[in-house]
């Protein structure tokens, strides 16, 4: 069935909701057991007073309509499908079975243009509900694809959604699964929104979509939540758009111990990171879908200006990226403009873009996405037209270049154009980024961390404070904002390393309901999220 959008906003949804929220707290930890308080019906609106429901501004309200129409329009369409289905992919030789969009480990690029209206048509083949999220488009509210709070799941066997949204910013995106731990299957692409007015120089551009595999070898990503945490299993912490109801999946004991040694084989260490960085050594990583053994090269002429726009789509490992015997230039992060910023490698955390470029040398170059910390890499080559095939592609994720100048996003600055107006915020909001104890449990807490309204036309500011032992990619829904300490650098997904603050700012200009969470899949999973939510 179609889920029209102006059911989304219903008082029925509103308040299943908000049971949903205040039985599960922070995942699995609970807020409650921490001494912290949850999102609830009582909450305090921004003037300090309870805030009833009928004062939200939700999803199919006419503030969301309202800001749709004040965005900017080329009066051009895309037009696109997509089918969610099991599917049995090849990785390097190996069948895998998994689910995806277009029968293949990564779905589509999909291409627009700035301001062109997206009708997006989806179908859910699968055997369970799922929902499909627009990461980092400043989208509207009912489009964002994030059940239970901005649209009911779409239904399994057979259920269908059409998404339609502007795209009023040029840049490099991405699109997934927002239900449970689907995106760390093949539900997952990278989505382009083209500039018209793009001054980059580059005479052509390839998306290389980065991503860790762990499903149909041997286990499955539910299997492996269950090795980190058996309170976590099928529970979905998160608002992932599962039913309170849905059945506990079941694994077998093969299953479970792979699981139990991928995520006991100890884990990786990052000083860039500030420590360690992951939990799970995943078996495989992949760059547009292709193991190392079997790429899909880059072909490029030589000479030529080439933008290479990467897409961090893996679920909880981070990569640090080169391209041999090549300098990179960053010339934009997240789909917004940088100063141009000179560098061997880069980092990039989980659903993090950045966008380089390159002078093309005449060869066959390897390109590798290192794993931050720890063994393991995903490769691909660079060759030019005039270029003899390398014999053997992969280098086993060694180049040089990989230990040359990495540039940090800390040392990022923002295109003139980009930034934010100066402006003192409206609501300056404190939110904790949390472990219990020793537990595969995480949480967002604080006094802030429940209450985090706004009013449209305010500027917010939420300052972020890493109390738990690992790094943090936080990601908030709806907005791309500002990082003060780094110059104002526009992002809508940015790394917390552990110990330290970071604030991030942003003007309240997209009303609605917003998820704002760790990126990390796992910790998502077990509870690292809240909401930000407008009020009248």
């Amino acid at each position: 069935m179609t889920h029209a959008a102006s059911g989304v906003g219903s008082a029925v949804l509103d308040r299943r909701r908000f049971l949903r929220l205040g039985s599960i707290g922070a995942g699995a930890v609970g807020l409650g057991t921490l001494g912290l308080s949850a999102c609830s019906p009582g909450s305090s609106a921004p003037d300090g007073g309870a805030t009833p429901a009928r004062d939200f501004i939700l999803p199919g309200d006419a503030e969301v309509a309202a800001a749709e129409a004040e965005r900017y329009s080329s009066g051009r369409s895309a037009a696109f499908t997509l089918a969610a289905a099991a599917t049995t992919v090849d990785l390097g030789g190996r069948r895998v079975a998994t689910w995806a969009y277009g029968g293949k480990a990564v779905a589509p690029v999909l291409r627009a243009t700035k301001g062109d209206l997206m009708k997006v048509a989806v179908t859910n083949h699968l055997d369970a509900e799922t929902t499909l999220h627009w990461h980092g488009i400043r989208i509207r509210n009912d489009m964002d694809g994030a059940a239970p709070v901005t649209q009911e799941p779409i239904a399994a066997g057979g259920g269908t959604f059409d998404y339609q949204f502007l795209a009023p910013d040029p840049g490099t995106y991405w699109y997934h699964s927002h239900s449970g731990l689907q995106a760390d299957r093949g539900l997952f692409g990278a989505l382009v929104i083209e500039d018209p007015d793009d001054r980059t120089g580059a005479d052509a551009d390839a998306v290389l979509v980065l991503d860790d595999w762990v499903d149909g070898l041997g286990t499955t990503p539910d299997a492996v939540l269950m090795a980190l945490n058996s309170d976590l299993a099928g529970g979905h912490g998160a608002h992932s758009g599962h039913g309170d109801d849905a059945p506990t999946p079941s694994h077998t004991g093969a299953e479970m111990r792979l699981a139990k040694q991928l995520v006991g084989g100890g884990h990786g260490r990052s000083p860039a990171l500030g420590g360690m960085t992951q939990h799970i050594g995943y078996p495989l990583n992949l760059i547009n879908g292709r193991p190392p053994n079997d790429p899909e090269p880059v072909v490029a002429r030589a000479g030529q200006r080439l933008r290479l726009r990467l897409v961090n789509a893996a679920a909880e490992t981070p990569y640090r990226f080169a391209v041999a015997g090549h300098e990179l230039t960053v010339v934009a992060v997240d789909g917004y403009d940088t100063e141009p910023a000179t560098a061997d490698a880069v980092i990039l955390g989980m659903a993090q873009r950045v966008d380089v470029l390159l002078t093309v040398r005449s060869g066959s170059w390897p390109v590798v996405a290192k794993v931050e910390g720890r063994a393991g890499y995903a490769s691909t080559v660079l060759r030019t037209t005039d270029a003899v095939p390398m014999r053997d592609p992969d280098v086993a994720g060694r180049i040089p270049e990989l230990r040359g100048r990495l540039l940090l996003e800390s040392e990022l600055r923002p295109a003139e154009a980009v930034r934010l107006e100066p402006r003192e915020p409206d609501r300056d909001y404190q939110v904790e980024l949390i472990q219990a104890g020793d537990r595969y449990a995480w949480g967002m807490g604080g006094r802030d961390a429940g209450g985090l309204f706004m009013k449209p036309g305010e500027r917010i500011r939420i300052t972020m404070r890493n109390t738990s032992p690992m790094w943090h990619p936080m990601h908030t829904h709806g907005h791309t904002f500002a990082v003060p300490a780094y110059d104002g650098l526009r992002r809508d997904t940015v790394n917390v390393l552990p110990g330290t603050e970071l604030a991030i700012e942003f003007d309240a200009d997209n009303p609605g309901e917003w998820m704002f969470h760790c990126h990390n899949a796992y910790h998502f999973e077990a509870g690292m999220t809240a909401n930000l939510r407008y009020v009248r």
